[in-house]
This record gives C-alpha cells, sequence and structure tokens, in this order.
C-alpha cells in the first residue's frame, strides 16, 4: 500500500481559502485540527471542517484508467467568480469587507461621528465610541467600516467578535490575545502582534523612548523587544511573540531574557483588567514610535455580555470600563482609576503616561441586562442604530445588488429588475419603521426579489412588487 501524503499542519493565523466564503484566517481549532474557526475577508466567521478548504481535501493517488474528458462549458472569470461570492455574503445578511463602503446603507451622521472619533484619538491620546443596536441592525458592518476607515488613515486596527462559549466578555487575556492575533496594518496583508514587533526590533531608539514612557519597570512589551534583539533563534523569537501576543511562557525563552529581571507575567486570571489594559495601551504607544497613527481597537459584542451568568458579567464589565479608561484617562470623569484592584502578584497603571493613540469602539445588544454604557459614557459617545433609512438610501443599495446580481449569474439586468429596483426601496422603508425588517434583512431580501426574477422569467414584477407591499404594512 502506497503510504498517503501528509496533510501540511495548520495554525493559528494562517491564511486559508474556503470555495463558498473565499479568503479568510484560522482564528481557533478544534477536534485535533479536523475543524476550524475561520474569519474570512468578506466579515463571517464560521466554523467549517478541514477538508472543506482549498488543499486540505484528502490526498490519493489513484492512477486514472482512462482520460477525464473536458467540460464543454468555460470556467466563469475572475469578475463573475467574485460577485458570486459577494452575493453569497450578501445572501446571509452581510457585506463583504471589500465592498463595505459602496454596500452601506445610509449611516451618514453615525459615520461622520466615527470618523470624527478616530481623528480625536489621533490628536488627543485616545477616544471611545459605544454602537447601541438590536441584533442586525448593522453593528458588525459598522465595525468592519470603522476598520477599513482607521486603516486607510495609517491605523494599526485589532478586531475580535465575542462569543458565549468560545470568547466570552469576561475572560480579559483571551480577548487581549484576540485582538493581538487580529492585528491588522495599513502597509501589509500579515497579521499579528508580530508584524509590529519585527518592526520595531532592532531600533535603538525606540526602545529607549518605550521604556522611558512605560509605567512600570521590566515593562512586558520593552522586554519582549529587549529578547527580540537578544537572540538569533527563530525559536525563541517565535516563542517570545506568542508570548506577548497572549501566549504561554515556554523554557526556550529562558536563554533571551534578559539578566536580573523578573519575568513579567501577564495574568490569565485574577483582577487582570487592569495590566490587560495597560498592555493595550503600550501597543497603541509602540505603533506611534513604529510610524503608524495609534491602535484601533474593536470589539464586537453581540449579546455575549447579557447571556453571561451574573457572577461574570462584574469582570467583563471591570475589562470593558478599564479600556474606556485606558484611552481616554483624566479627559473623562465618569470613571475612576481607584476603582480597578490591582492583580495580588503585581501593581499596573491603567495605561502608559504618553504618546498613546489609543482607539476603542466596541458594540452592545439593545437589552434590559446589557452593559450599563451611560455610567461609563457621555450621551454623545453612544451611537444608537435606529430603523430610520430612507427609501433613496435603500434604492442606491439596491442598484448595487443589481448590478452585482447581474454579473454574478451573467446576465444584463433588464426592465423587471429596474422596475424592483425603483419600486421595492419604499416598501423595505416601510418594513424597517413598522419594525418587520432589520437591515440584515433588507440585505438578505434584496437578493431573493433577484433570485426570483432571474429563476422565473415568467414572475411579473408588479405582482412581486404588490405581494411585498402587503407584507411589509
Amino acid at each position: 500500500m502506497t503510504e498517503q501524503p501528509s496533510q501540511p499542519t495548520t495554525q493559528i493565523g494562517d491564511p486559508v481559502e474556503h470555495p463558498q466564503y473565499g479568503r479568510g484566517r484560522v482564528t481557533a481549532l478544534f477536534r485535533n485540527g479536523e475543524e476550524w474557526m475561520v474569519q474570512f475577508e468578506s466579515g463571517l466567521r464560521f466554523r467549517r471542517p478541514r477538508t472543506e478548504f482549498a488543499g486540505q481535501q484528502e490526498l490519493i493517488s489513484l492512477a486514472p484508467t482512462m482520460s477525464i474528458p473536458m467540460p464543454d462549458s468555460l470556467p466563469m472569470s475572475r469578475t463573475q467568480f467574485e460577485a458570486r461570492q459577494l452575493v453569497e455574503a450578501l445572501r446571509v445578511g452581510v457585506a463583504p469587507a471589500q465592498h463595505i463602503q459602496e454596500l452601506t446603507i445610509g449611516l451618514v451622521e453615525e459615520r461622520a461621528i466615527l470618523s470624527a472619533g478616530i481623528t480625536q484619538a489621533h490628536q488627543g491620546g485616545g477616544g471611545v465610541l459605544a454602537v447601541l443596536g438590536d441584533y442586525g441592525y448593522g453593528k458588525s458592518h459598522i465595525v468592519e467600516l470603522t476598520a477599513q476607515d482607521a486603516l486607510d488613515r495609517g491605523f494599526a486596527v485589532a478586531a475580535a467578535s465575542l462569543d458565549l462559549l468560545e470568547l466570552p466578555a469576561h475572560r480579559a487575556f483571551d480577548v487581549y490575545a484576540a485582538l493581538m492575533h487580529n492585528l491588522r496594518y495599513p502597509d501589509g496583508d500579515e497579521r499579528g502582534l508580530g508584524v509590529l514587533l519585527e518592526k520595531a526590533r532592532g531600533n535603538g531608539r525606540l526602545h529607549e523612548e518605550l521604556r522611558a514612557l512605560a509605567g512600570v519597570d521590566d515593562d512586558p512589551l520593552a522586554v519582549a523587544l529587549y529578547a527580540l534583539d537578544n537572540t538569533s533563534s527563530s525559536r525563541q523569537r517565535r516563542a517570545w511573540n506568542n508570548w506577548i501576543s497572549g501566549g504561554r511562557k515556554v523554557k526556550s525563552m529562558a536563554k533571551a531574557a534578559p539578566k536580573g529581571v523578573k519575568f513579567p507575567s501577564i495574568y490569565r486570571v485574577g483582577q487582570n483588567a487592569r495590566q490587560i489594559a495597560y498592555l493595550l495601551s503600550g501597543v497603541s504607544v509602540l505603533a506611534r514610535l513604529a510610524g503608524y497613527s495609534g491602535l484601533c481597537l474593536l470589539i464586537d459584542e453581540a449579546e455575549s455580555y447579557s447571556l453571561l451568568a451574573k457572577y461574570q458579567q462584574p469582570k467583563a464589565a471591570q475589562f470593558f470600563s478599564a479600556v474606556i479608561y485606558a484611552a481616554q484617562q483624566e479627559r473623562q470623569s465618569r470613571i475612576s482609576p481607584d476603582s480597578f484592584p490591582q492583580h495580588r502578584w503585581r501593581a499596573y497603571p491603567l495605561a502608559y503616561g504618553d504618546r498613546q493613540s489609543l482607539f476603542f469602539l466596541f458594540t452592545v445588544t439593545r437589552s434590559d441586562n446589557r452593559m450599563p454604557l451611560e455610567s461609563w459614557l457621555a450621551p454623545e459617545q453612544i451611537i444608537d442604530l435606529a430603523p430610520k433609512h430612507t427609501p433613496q438610501e435603500i434604492g442606491q443599495f439596491l442598484q448595487q445588488v443589481m448590478l452585482y446580481h447581474g454579473q454574478a449569474y451573467g446576465y444584463e439586468p433588464g426592465e423587471r429588475q429596474g422596475q424592483i429596483r425603483r419600486g421595492a426601496a419604499e416598501h423595505l422603508a416601510l418594513g424597517m419603521r413598522n419594525d418587520k425588517l432589520s437591515i440584515r434583512g433588507i440585505v438578505r431580501l434584496a437578493v431573493e426579489l433577484y433570485d426570483l426574477l432571474y429563476l422565473h422569467p415568467e414572475y411579473d414584477a408588479a405582482t412581486l412588487l404588490d405581494e411585498l407591499r402587503g407584507q411589509m404594512r
């Protein structure tokens, strides 16, 4: 029997490609690597079997006994394939990241507030905004919009989507690790804190500035940079990168550790909100020193907080409020630094003293058991998403979907599609006002309308509009 070729080992952070959902990066491994959690570039986040991804099918070596006939039809063009991927993402209510600007419905005021917040973070050292809304009303869409805006303006961007089972809000260390592994940069496609550390490696002036700005002796970031500069072993550098990014300390790190320095542990449990906020502030300082505009933190909370147990919610609230304080410090008066206890083993300030540019945006699902935003933030720092999109805004979105649907399925939109584009916008806006549709519902329904016309050429557009109007009343 011929030995089967082994599959290459896939690790967290590796780029992968799915035939339906497109490119993404592995964020977690399950069942001994047989299932992957992947954050796709489209904004989707799924747990899928390994064998669904390109290059991961089981390898077999069977010699064919006869030639394989070639299909008569040519494969679809790249443009059509990309349009098909886009439509499939819209079908589940998500606008792909690379088309986020053109597929945004309205949000003119909200985008102006977000832009001002990023500007404030760069010029004033920090800024915080919370996005409050019902499920399906575009909170995740705003997160990706903000990410694109921040990247365009030179920020490093770290984003995480919380999950009750895999990334709950009360585990500050795990949230920190997810943010550092998903760190993106405006000048390249590589991700992770290691990219920033590598850029800073060997820069003695930068290291001196970082140590001078740090609020403690043996600052974790400064110690990590020292170790990376003082080892030629790629294995040791990987270990140090992994540790400061939220991994575990391993024995191989000892050879590169500074002499006479007490190892600065990153605490996984206990009262660690203060230290995690301090580290995030430090990464923003390091980003500034390395030539970026700062650090943009984005946490899509969804309904995670409201579903936590009663004893878990205080720890989650402490983490979020600590990061809020770290971003604003004395520029706010609602949160006192004395309200955050120190860890039993070591004291940390909540932020670096100077040179930071930390912008923090997080989303909250509307519920009776949500985070206490009003005790942390001023009213103008809370973006309240409401169903107020106009027929004109929805009509512009329908126009874009119509064009992409035609590209995806190889047809030229005609009068029937034009009737839907012109007539459905008013009905969909009415559905939002009557609480029958969310933004996600509009996105899905837009694709379904064009699907019906494409699959059923005999379907009269006027009849379809009458049916839609009846459902939205």
